[in-house]
């Protein structure tokens, strides 16, 4: 009877210690929600679905550090950085500073915790450096994105990240925070140059009276996303996209249309087709406007110390997207002016456009032929790169569809 007993209480126990724990990305993330560690790197989901996986046993670390302390129903003392135990479910442990098994999507910040940049001894095109942004906690750094930033003319190159399935599945209910600069633009009051009175002036000062036609109610420039707020899963993540390296003056139109469209439509085709890639999302070339006196002329937002113009308007915005498993790839490409022409548009086009009738891409739900909503086109990459050629070298064989 009483081995009987005890072979009983050893397999409640083991069954107890087998017990996994299974968040999900749309359930169990709160706000502020703390940045959250797994393996001594920033938390991935380990599915397609959103979902993160754990071992009875398996540990995170949270961090709301220079954003108070840890806020759970369960803390008992004031803590910034808590590294807890999965014990089964949604409940987590730590003996402690918890009075209990803590359900984890109680676990809070006061307010979010603040991201920040830090400048890498890495290189990119014509030696820009590389600047990641993430978070420190603990006196080290946890990247999320890395951006090629030339530091001459003020503006980012492209900003590199991953888009695998489960970036379908990101946070939602998310406040959108200030974009931050770090002293990346040095003495240019980039924050103050987007609004509609700054930029106004800005523009007038190279178009003269024609910026009545420009910079209007219902057509200015807003603060465009490189990589963007949804292509991140956490709240932490897409709060550190947030990022004055990651944005360049995009035209309102473009912004919330075929640009936004193209974002929306790849996080889902990644996500239906499995794809696990590389992106690289970039801006090439100034934008022009006609002035007073009939001429083009190239749109910037400032001008530097040596009235050198800085903060360029870019002509396209382009985002390429490469599978390094299977070596293939594709650049999509916007252009970013609401006031060309129809055959302005198409003359820009400087790649054979491999998207226009291909059934391969029916996913894309974009209207490539609405100026108000930015002139749309795709390349293959060696095809994009013959004229862009700030991207690094991928060897590509084939096209990504």
């Amino acid at each position: 009877m009483f081995q009987r007993l005890f072979t009983m209480i050893l397999c409640v126990f083991n069954v107890q210690n087998s017990e996994r724990c299974r968040l999900n990305t749309r359930i169990h993330f709160g706000e502020p929600l703390p940045v959250t560690l797994r393996d001594d790197r920033i938390l991935e989901p380990t599915d397609e679905n959103g979902n993160i996986d754990l071992q009875h046993g398996d540990t995170l670390t949270l961090s709301c550090e220079d954003a108070g302390y840890l806020v759970h129903p369960e803390m008992r003392s004031q803590i910034p950085t808590l590294t807890v135990t999965c014990l089964g479910g949604e409940n987590f442990g730590n003996d402690e500073f918890l009075n209990a098994p803590s359900q984890f999507s109680y676990f809070r910040c006061p307010y979010p915790k603040n991201h920040c940049s830090q400048r890498t001894n890495r290189t990119c095109f014509e030696g820009n450096p590389i600047i990641e942004v993430g978070y420190r906690i603990q006196n080290q750094f946890y990247p999320i994105y890395e951006s090629c930033f030339d530091e001459a003319n003020l503006h980012p190159v492209y900003s590199k990240y991953t888009q695998k399935p489960y970036n379908a599945y990101y946070q939602t209910r998310v406040d959108r925070p200030f974009f931050l600069d770090d002293g990346n633009y040095r003495d240019i009051p980039v924050t103050s140059l987007f609004s509609p009175w700054n930029q106004k002036a800005a523009v007038a000062k190279l178009v003269g009276p024609m910026i009545e036609t420009y910079i209007t109610k219902i057509e200015l420039l807003s603060r465009g996303h490189l990589a963007a707020k949804t292509d991140f899963v956490f709240a932490f993540t897409e709060r550190a996209s947030f990022h004055y390296v990651n944005c360049a003056p995009q035209w309102y139109g473009f912004n919330g249309g075929n640009w936004n469209t193209l974002e929306v439509d790849l996080r889902d085709h990644v996500h239906a087709a499995g794809y696990d890639t590389v992106i690289y999302t970039g801006i090439y070339g100034v934008t022009q406007l006609t002035n007073h006196f009939g001429n083009r002329v190239d749109i910037y937002l400032a001008t530097d110390e040596n009235n050198n113009p800085v903060i360029p308007v870019p002509q396209y915005f382009y985002k390429v997207v490469y599978e390094p498993s299977t070596k293939r790839g594709i650049a999509f490409v916007g252009i970013n002016n609401p006031y060309y022409t129809p055959a302005e548009a198409r003359a820009m086009f400087f790649c054979k456009d491999i998207c226009r009738g291909n059934t391969a891409f029916s996913w894309l739900s974009w209207d490539p032929d609405d100026p108000s909503e930015g002139y749309t086109f795709c390349c293959s990459i060696p095809d994009f790169r013959f004229t862009v050629n700030h991207l690094p070298q991928l060897e590509v064989r084939d096209i990504l569809i």
